[in-house]
């Protein structure tokens, strides 16, 4: 073999090497999808429309119900409903917070997310809505801490569609270590208060 056809035969084997690392580095460092959306953007709007992703707390049943107040941190450890669980929807997406939804899905649990009112708490819902999430809805309800007490009131929805993901731009400093109780720092006393119902008129003769 002569000296050129030698250093053809080199040239072959090294390109050929390096497609080989190539393609095995590729196999080594390819991840699959953390989140994968099994939703369209179509699909959500669609029953955005229906309102059936609300429940007021009336119809919320507590032995197969979890609450998750989306707020953040301070918010919540000032007050929230009894037996209710943090994840801020900036957490929403993390590892720890995505295998709370799994588990609670798995055991057959439904989830109500639920803010200072159901507008902030529409961006937690679609985005595990689109994920394929089922079991959850939004708490009907708007919540606010007067006089040192949690009240609970209705709320009046108008299909909010927000940006939420704008949410995860800002990022929150605190990570959430799984789902954990935060005990506020005093007492509230929870009041739910429930909408007036609307007197018919009285006929005349």
């Amino acid at each position: 073999m002569d000296m050129k056809e030698l250093e053809k035969t080199q040239r072959i084997s090294i390109s050929t090497v390096l497609f080989i690392l190539v393609i095995i580095i590729g196999i080594l460092t390819f991840k699959k999808p953390t989140n994968v959306y099994e939703k369209s953007a179509k699909d959500t709007l669609a029953i955005l429309g229906t309102q059936e992703y609300l429940v007021p707390i009336s119809e919320v049943d507590p032995t197969n119900t979890v609450l998750i107040d989306v707020r953040d941190k301070f918010e919540y450890s000032k007050s929230h409903i009894d037996n209710a669980y943090n994840i801020p929807t900036a957490d929403i997406l993390k590892e720890t917070s995505i295998s709370i939804f799994e588990e609670l899905k798995d055991a057959g649990k439904d989830i109500v997310f639920y803010g200072k009112n159901p507008d902030e708490a529409n961006s937690a819902w679609m985005i595990l809505y689109q994920l394929g999430y089922e079991n959850i809805k939004i708490l009907n309800n708007q919540t606010e801490l007067v006089d040192n007490n949690f009240k609970i009131t209705p709320y009046d929805v108008k299909q909010p569609i927000p940006d939420y993901m704008d949410v995860f731009k800002k990022g929150n400093p605190e990570n959430s270590n799984g789902l954990e109780h935060m005990a506020p720092e005093t007492t509230k006393k929870v009041i739910v208060i429930k909408k007036k119902k609307k007197r018919k008129p009285e006929g005349g003769c």
